[in-house]
C-alpha cells in the first residue's frame, strides 16, 4: 500500500505539471502581454508533446537499467523545476521549450512505475495495482481542473503554476524516504509469497526475455503484431485524451464562459476517468480474457457515440443553456469510455510480455501514442482557429474515434487467442 500511495502521490504531481498548461489555457488566451492565439496554444501543446515523444524513447530504457524509483523521484523534480519557471516566461518560443521539458519529465512517469510495479507485485495484482495509479493520475486532473480553476478567481494565471511548481517539489523531496523503504519489504514478501504459492511473477527469472539484451528485446517486440496493433491503438486514444487540455477553450469560446468557470466545466471529462478507472483494474482482473474483448470494445463504441452526439449539439441550436449541460454530460462520458482501454491493457501487457525491459516497452508504445497526439495539438489547434473550427475538430476525433475502436479490438482479440494458444501449449507439454 504505501509503494502504490508514493506512486499515486507522485504521478499525481507530474499530472499536475502537465495540466495545469490545459486549465490557464483561456487566461493565457486571454492576457495582453501574450501574443498567443488558438493555433500557437496549440503548438504549445504540440511542443509539449514532443517532450513527451521524447521522454518516451530514452526514460524507459533509463528506468530499466538505474531502477524505476530513481528515475520516478528525479522525474518529479525535473517537472516541478520546469513548470515553476514556466509561469515566469512571456515568449512563445520560451514556452515551448519549457513545457517541451515539463512533459518529458512527466514521460518517465508510466516506465517508472512499470519497473515499480513488476519488482513490487505479483502478476496477479498487476491490473488492480495499475487501476489505482490511473485512479490517481484522474483525481490530479480533477483537482487541477476544479481547484486551481477556482484559483483563477483570485490570482492571475501565473500564480498556478507557481503553486503547482512548489507542490511537485515538495512531494519530489519526500517521496525517496518513503519509496526505497517500502519497495526493499515489498521485494521481500514477494519473493517469500513466490515461495510458499510456486507463483511466478513477470519479472521470474523464468521469463523468456530474461537473459535478453535491448537490442535483441527491441527486435522481438516490433516482430509482434500485437506490438504494433497496441501501439497504434494506444495511439489512437491519445489523441482522443488530447481532447482534454482543449476542452477549457473550446468551453469558452463555444458557450462565452469566463476562464475560471471554463476550467470547471471542463472537469467533466477527467472526473468520467476518474469514475472508470477506479474499478477499472479490480474488474480487469477479474474478467476472462474473452470477456475483457467484448467490455473494452462496447465502451469504445460508446465513445464514437458520445462524440456524434456531441458534434449534433454544434450543428443544432437547443438552447444555450440545455446545450452546455448536455456538452458536459457528453464529456463526462466520453472520458469514462475511453479511458479503461487507454490505460490498463498496455500496461498489463507491457509487464506481461516485456518482463525485465517493461520500461523500454512502455516507452516504445507511448513514443508512437504521443506522436500521433503531437501532430494532432498542432493541427488541431490550427483547425479549431478558423471560423466554426470547432466543429471541424470534432470531426477528426469521430474518426480517430472508429480507428481507435477497430484496433484495439482486434489487439485484445489477439491478445486473448494467443493466451488461449500457449496455455493449450502448455496443459500438452
Amino acid at each position: 500500500m504505501q509503494i502504490v500511495i508514493s506512486m499515486c502521490l507522485g504521478y499525481g504531481m507530474l499530472m499536475l505539471c502537465r495540466t495545469v498548461v490545459g486549465v490557464a489555457g483561456p487566461a493565457m488566451l486571454a492576457d495582453p502581454d501574450l501574443t498567443l492565439d488558438t493555433a500557437t496554444f496549440g503548438a504549445i501543446l504540440g511542443w509539449g508533446t514532443a517532450g513527451n515523444l521524447s521522454g518516451k524513447l530514452t526514460t524507459g530504457v533509463l528506468a530499466d537499467k538505474l531502477g524505476g524509483s530513481k528515475v520516478f523521484v528525479w522525474a518529479v523534480a525535473l517537472a516541478a523545476i520546469a513548470t515553476f519557471i514556466f509561469g515566469t516566461l512571456s515568449s512563445n518560443i520560451a514556452f515551448f521549450a519549457l513545457y517541451f521539458l515539463t512533459v518529458f519529465a512527466k514521460s518517465a512517469g508510466w516506465p517508472s512505475m512499470a519497473n515499480i510495479i513488476r519488482v513490487g507485485f505479483i502478476q496477479a495484482k498487476h491490473g488492480r495495482v495499475w487501476g489505482f495509479i490511473a485512479t490517481s493520475s484522474r483525481i490530479s486532473s480533477v483537482a487541477t481542473t476544479l481547484l486551481v480553476s477556482s484559483l483563477l478567481l483570485i490570482m492571475s494565471w501565473r500564480g498556478l503554476f507557481y503553486i503547482a511548481g512548489a507542490l511537485a517539489f515538495l512531494s519530489a523531496i519526500i517521496l525517496p524516504r518513503y519509496l526505497k523503504s517500502s519497495l526493499q519489504g515489498s521485494v521481500k514478501l514477494t519473493a517469500e509469497s513466490e515461495e510458499t504459492t510456486g507463483t511466478l511473477s513477470s519479472w521470474s527469472k523464468d521469463h523468456p526475455l530474461s537473459e535478453i539484451e535491448t537490442r535483441s528485446a527491441i527486435l522481438i517486440f516490433i516482430s509482434n503484431p500485437r506490438f504494433w496493433l497496441i501501439s497504434l491503438g494506444v495511439s489512437s486514444l491519445a489523441v482522443l485524451f488530447e481532447f482534454q487540455v482543449f476542452i477549457p477553450i473550446y468551453l469558452s469560446e463555444t458557450f462565452a464562459l469566463m476562464p475560471a468557470q471554463a476550467g470547471m466545466a471542463s472537469s467533466a471529462f477527467p472526473l468520467g476517468c476518474l469514475v472508470a478507472v477506479f474499478s477499472g483494474g479490480f474488474i480487469y482482473d477479474k474478467l476472462s480474457k474473452k470477456n475483457i474483448v467484448y467490455t473494452m470494445g462496447t465502451t469504445l463504441i460508446f465513445a464514437v457515440l458520445c462524440l456524434l452526439s456531441l458534434r449534433l449539439l454544434g450543428a443544432y441550436d437547443f438552447g444555450a443553456a440545455l446545450e452546455l449541460v448536455l456538452t458536459i454530460g457528453l464529456i463526462f462520458a466520453f472520458g469514462f469510455a475511453i479511458s479503461p482501454a487507454y490505460y490498463i491493457p498496455m500496461s498489463v501487457f507491457s509487464i506481461g510480455f516485456g518482463g525485465k525491459h517493461c520500461g523500454l516497452l512502455v516507452g516504445l508504445i507511448d513514443a508512437f501514442a504521443y506522436f500521433g497526439a503531437m501532430m494532432f495539438d498542432f493541427i488541431g489547434g490550427a483547425v479549431a482557429n478558423k471560423e466554426g473550427g470547432w466543429q471541424d475538430f470534432i470531426l477528426i476525433l469521430i474518426v480517430t474515434s472508429i480507428l481507435a475502436t477497430i484496433i484495439m479490438t482486434t489487439f485484445l482479440y489477439l491478445d486473448y487467442r494467443d493466451s488461449e494458444r500457449d496455455l493449450a501449449s502448455a496443459l500438452l507439454s
